[in-house]
């Protein structure tokens, strides 16, 4: 009932205003999908920051789509810079949450909520050399909102390229302005992460076969330079492999405007390479010369190139590609046809192959035309399909190639032997004896071949045992040269740590820092990895530690501390964490990817489990990771332990589980720490039997006295 009045005031309200400048949102609708920021805002031009206040009065402000699509809009009122607002009115089931807004641009802009800037991309700045333009990709930012029902979103935007260079813009972008949207804040980042990752994973793994094919053909080419088809081949299969690497690394490395253009540029020409070696690869199967039609198509790849160049032109290149691909793929049908028709040798082979190619070429014609709205499964299905139809053919092809020469190689191998079988028979004779002399030499020789073989294997895998054995000691000395020397002394604590390092030695880390205030911050840490690179990445976050530790801001350091390992570019490492701060009887504790802290409540005796989930440090730029406060009293203590405890293993490959852990903590954890820990302990060499740890097990116990 409440929502439904809700509703209608709103309502009611909006009917009496002239523009509707007001967004109404609720968290159904956001589950459900999207909401759209595309219609019109309040826009002035001009630079002032009251503007970004949520009391300003805009109702004498103009409206202005901020696409800013070149031709639909009035040029007189966009001066490269302004400011855009709108209203957003929330429902109680969003009241202090949060939703995700993303933003796609080809400018630079400042978001603020209720005057509040919450987030920039590129650099805003009246004067045109100042501005720093950034394409964000659909990178989500929170807005955050309180106790209020009402909020001001308010965008800052500047776009100087679009006054001094419109048709420039327009040729490569049409629009000059932004696209917004608000999100459901947890599935949009899950989703972001998930088309990453599959997009990643496709491009790569098509790119890495292509770009194998490719290479396979080349030398194929190298090594019979006479079969033409080879060399062709491998120019479309290496010009497909570039594409999808290009497509792959294209939304990770490309912020600035000059190197999209490149990149597309490179893209489109990069198509019409494709299909020239398409083309070559068929005529140079079914042709003895290849025919004088393929200039053409070479001189249609040259005219691409100058129409993506030349700038009056280039709105007309991507009208000239897709009718290229068109008629290059007609154009390898028709030499198919006439080939099957003449009963050309392999001609159904290749034929079948083109076939499924040019129905893809064909099916993406018909899919973009009419705005067909499939399956995304199907369409991979279809494209997978048809993308590897033509490169089965050829494996085929070569298959039957070289095994119809092989035929022919052993008739007449036959004939030889019918007619010269006296000649072969004395050969023959003559040839065993010599084998069997050289097989008794090659006996001889391979005794000493196995004996040296097998002595110098001997020698290199000592070599190769002491490289490991002064690895391994070398990264476990950096490993407890990194920890602290001695224990903080707090009045009101008692502590107690272990850590217990594995045969390969892992990345577990611990240490603290006083405040002067009194406060002390724990710290514990498992690098992902073994050995002397889990070394250099504790290396690096102990000298982040030292560095951030008086910080009050537990998320502050983890996004201070992510962003440096993260431009350290540690490539496949990372760091879980656990920061937790005592200041007299409150704590304080987030973390990023470490196992649940344990604190046990004695005046109530029982345990409580803090489940806390983070990216691990050095994955993600701004995670929103979580704070969680409580209180401690007397008797209460506090465990921190790595994941190489709960994660143990035992010679039956079970693994000890996180509910053991809480079972075995509850029964000591009235005893002081050192006993707690003696504990713990016992139950992993009880556990695991003769059998050797294969992670670092660290623990960090702290008791209130």
């Amino acid at each position: 009932m409440r929502k439904l009045l809700f509703f209608l005031l709103i309502t009611t309200l909006l009917h009496a205003q002239e523009f509707n400048n007001t967004i109404i949102i609720n968290s159904d609708t956001l589950k459900e999908k999207s909401i759209s920021l595309i219609d019109q805002w309040r826009y002035s031009p001009g630079d002032s920051l009251k503007w970004a206040q949520p009391e300003f009065d805009d109702s004498n402000w103009d409206t202005l789509n901020p696409r800013l699509k070149w031709g639909q809009y009035d040029t007189a009122k966009w001066k490269g810079i302004g400011w855009f607002r709108k209203n957003l009115v929330i429902d109680s089931t969003l009241l202090n949450k949060s939703v995700s807004f993303t933003i796609n641009q080809v400018g630079a802009s400042e978001i603020f909520l209720n005057g509040e800037k919450i987030h920039s991309f590129g650099r805003v700045d009246a004067d045109p050399d100042s501005e720093k333009i950034y394409i964000p990709h659909d990178i989500p930012i929170a807005l955050n909102f309180s106790n209020d029902t009402n909020y001001v979103l308010a965008v800052r935007y500047s776009n100087h390229q679009s006054i001094s260079e419109p048709e420039w813009m327009d040729s490569w972008y049409g629009d000059h302005g932004f696209v917004s949207r608000l999100h459901e804040i947890n599935s949009r980042i899950l989703t972001l992460i998930n088309n990453g990752r599959t997009n990643f994973g496709v491009n790569f793994a098509i790119g890495g076969i292509f770009l194998s094919l490719s290479i396979l053909y080349f030398l194929l080419h190298l090594f019979y330079s006479k079969r033409k088809e080879t060399l062709y081949y491998a120019l479309f299969s290496f010009s497909l492999a570039i594409l999808f690497f290009s497509s792959m690394l294209g939304n990770l490395v490309f912020r600035n405007l000059t190197w999209i253009i490149i990149y597309r540029a490179v893209g489109m020409t990069g198509i019409a390479v494709t299909f020239l070696g398409y083309l070559g690869f068929v005529y140079s199967i079914f042709y003895e010369k290849i025919p004088k039609q393929i200039w053409l198509f070479v001189l249609g790849t040259l005219i691409l190139a100058f129409l993506i160049i030349y700038l009056p032109l280039r709105e007309y290149a991507g009208y000239f590609l897709p009718i290229y691909i068109f008629l290059a793929a007609i154009e390898g049908l028709r030499v198919i046809i006439i080939a099957i028709k003449n009963n050309k040798d392999h001609s159904w082979v290749i034929g079948s192959g083109v076939l499924v190619f040019v129905s893809l070429i064909i099916l993406i014609f018909i899919i973009n035309l009419f705005k067909l709205n499939l399956p995304e499964l199907v369409i991979l299905s279809l494209f997978l399909v048809g993308l590897f139809g033509l490169p089965a053919s050829m494996s085929v092809y070569l298959a039957r190639s070289i095994a119809s020469t092989n035929k022919k190689l052993e008739d007449q191998l036959v004939e030889i032997k019918e007619l010269s079988a006296r000649q072969l028979e004395v050969q023959q004779k003559n040839a065993d004896l010599m084998l069997e002399t050289e097989k008794e030499k090659a006996a001889r020789n391979e005794a000493i071949l196995q004996a040296k073989a097998s002595e110098a294997e001997r020698r290199v895998l000592e070599v190769e045992n002491d490289r490991k054995t002064r690895e391994l000691e070398e990264a476990r000395n950096l490993q407890l040269s990194l920890l602290p020397k001695t224990l903080p002394s707090v009045p009101n604590l008692e502590i107690s740590v272990h850590m217990e390092t594995a045969t390969e030695v892992g990345g577990d880390y611990y240490d603290f820092y006083e405040d002067p205030n009194g406060e002390l911050t724990i710290l514990i840490g498992d690098a992902t990895g073994h050995g002397l690179n889990a070394g250099t990445m504790v290396t690096a976050t102990k000298s982040l530690f030292n560095s951030l530790g008086p910080n009050p801001d537990i998320v502050d350091t983890f996004h201070k501390m992510s962003g440096s390992l993260k431009q350290m570019n540690f490539r496949l490492l990372s760091m879980c964490l656990t920061l937790l701060k005592i200041n007299g009887n409150k704590i304080r504790l987030s973390s990023a990817g470490m196992p649940p802290a344990l604190i046990y409540r004695k005046d109530l005796s029982t345990l409580e489990e803090f489940v806390i989930k983070g990216m691990p440090l050095g994955t993600a730029g701004n995670f929103p990771y979580e704070l969680r406060e409580t209180e401690i009293k007397s008797g209460d203590t506090i465990l921190l332990m790595s994941d190489g405890f709960p994660e143990l293993f035992n010679e039956e490959k079970n693994m000890f589980g996180y509910n053991n852990v809480q079972d075995e903590f509850l029964k000591c954890a009235e005893e002081s720490p050192a006993d707690i820990i003696k504990h713990l302990l016992s139950q992993i060499k009880t556990w695991i039997g003769s059998k050797a740890i294969d992670d670092d097990i660290t623990f960090v116990v702290v008791k209130i006295k």
